[in-house]
């Protein structure tokens, strides 16, 4: 580990887990990175480093901070994707009854993501608790690749201050991906409080990857305030993550989600890449033999070319202006709590809501999106929605 010394300074600080650079007390925008959360994703990682190095030849000019947190340290040495289990899919287990922090912090035999997550959330917390001022100072962000070809795009859980820091950026915005991957960690952040973005920069073999992580990490910091471009350096940056020219700079939904079983019986057909335009019957895939084709019409997004994993495949459709300028409108200004009188509906807290599915049957997720809500399913009779 090295530090710059000096009481007034600010400094950069490297340790295997954490990297920071900034301010030396508590005062200026907070940036947080998280990279390397999946062991074979090592752009953010090397994009993260470089960053560093230029921020350190410039360090007087940097107002707040600027930190780094690496996620699986064991995935990365030994460039798996995970070793035991995801650890982008660990963090929905805190706070219930899976919730593994205490019963097995010693246990040896815990998956090695277990112990892995407990130590970026001890460094979460602690970030969190010397700049506890004030939420609005603390940007959340976590880098990754795809297994692809791929424009850069943002995912966001759809809360407003997300949508508004996100479409700073001249990429394709993906709303909501938390009700499609659960457990992840930009929705743990979320949970807090805190406003928080997935950048995936592209393909993870592609030194592109590595650039636009570093665009975007360097546009971050200009959008927060911690450190300022100017107009020729701003101009090159957006130019480096802006999106293909044949895929919409806008929002997007998910509205089919393939979950497999065993990435090892599920083989992509090739040459598939994200957000490119596919018919609803076109051949997609093949799982345990069988030929799998595309439920509807849209554009394929995050194609699974890798043998671990989950996420066969989603579809995605553009988002209408007229939906997004409504949401927004709704919910800054609807009275939230006559939603229990609504047939169907229970009220669980001030912050969620249960929907009995055989009663309340028509457009229940249309209307509790358009209200701030993210669904998902309890049983196949019940919904359960919380605000985000």
């Amino acid at each position: 580990m090295s530090e710059e010394t000096g009481t007034k300074k600010p400094k950069t600080l490297f340790t295997k887990r954490i990297q920071h650079a900034g301010s030396p007390d508590s005062d200026g925008p907070v940036i947080v990175l998280f990279v390397g959360i999946h062991g074979n994703e090592t752009a953010g990682v090397i994009a993260v480093d470089n960053v560093l190095e230029k921020i350190s030849a410039n360090i007087e000019s940097v107002n707040g901070s600027l930190y780094a947190i690496r996620g699986n340290l064991e995935a990365l040495s030994q460039g798996h994707r995970f070793i035991d289990t995801d650890l982008n899919r660990l963090w929905e287990m805190y706070n219930t009854e899976k919730d593994f922090s205490t019963s097995l912090a010693s246990d040896e035999d815990m998956p090695v993501e277990y112990l892995e997550s407990l130590k970026v959330k001890s460094a979460i917390e602690n970030i969190i608790e010397k700049h506890n001022s004030d939420k609005q100072k603390i940007i959340f962000a976590d880098l990754h690749t795809t297994s692809s070809e791929s424009c850069a795009f943002i995912l966001i859980n759809d809360t407003l201050a997300n949508r508004k820091l996100a479409r700073k950026f001249p990429v394709p915005q993906i709303l909501g991906i938390e009700e499609n991957i659960q457990g992840t960690l930009l929705s743990y952040i979320n949970n807090l409080g805190y406003r928080a973005l997935g950048f995936e920069a592209g393909a993870h073999t592609s030194w592109n990857s590595i650039s636009r992580s570093e665009a975007f990490i360097e546009l971050l910091l200009h959008y927060s305030g911690v450190m300022k471009l100017n107009d020729d350096e701003l101009e090159k940056l957006e130019k480096e993550i802006k999106t293909y020219e044949e895929v919409p700079d806008t929002y997007f939904e998910v509205r089919y989600h393939h979950l497999i079983a065993d990435a090892r019986n599920f083989n992509m057909l090739p040459g598939f890449t994200n957000f490119d335009p596919v018919d609803g019957g076109i051949p997609l895939a093949y799982e345990n033999g069988k030929l799998v084709s595309a439920p509807e019409s849209g554009r394929i997004f995050m194609p699974l070319y890798q043998k671990r994993g989950h996420d066969g495949f989603m579809i995605i459709k553009e988002v209408s202006p007229l939906w997004l300028t409504l949401s927004g409108w709704l919910r800054q200004s609807f009275n939230h709590s006559i939603l229990k009188y609504l047939p169907g509906v229970t009220k669980i807290d001030e912050q969620s809501f249960e929907v009995d599915r055989e009663i309340a049957r028509l457009y229940v997720k249309e209307i509790f999106h358009l209200l701030g809500y993210r669904v998902t399913e309890k049983d196949s009779k019940t919904f359960i929605c919380y605000r985000r």
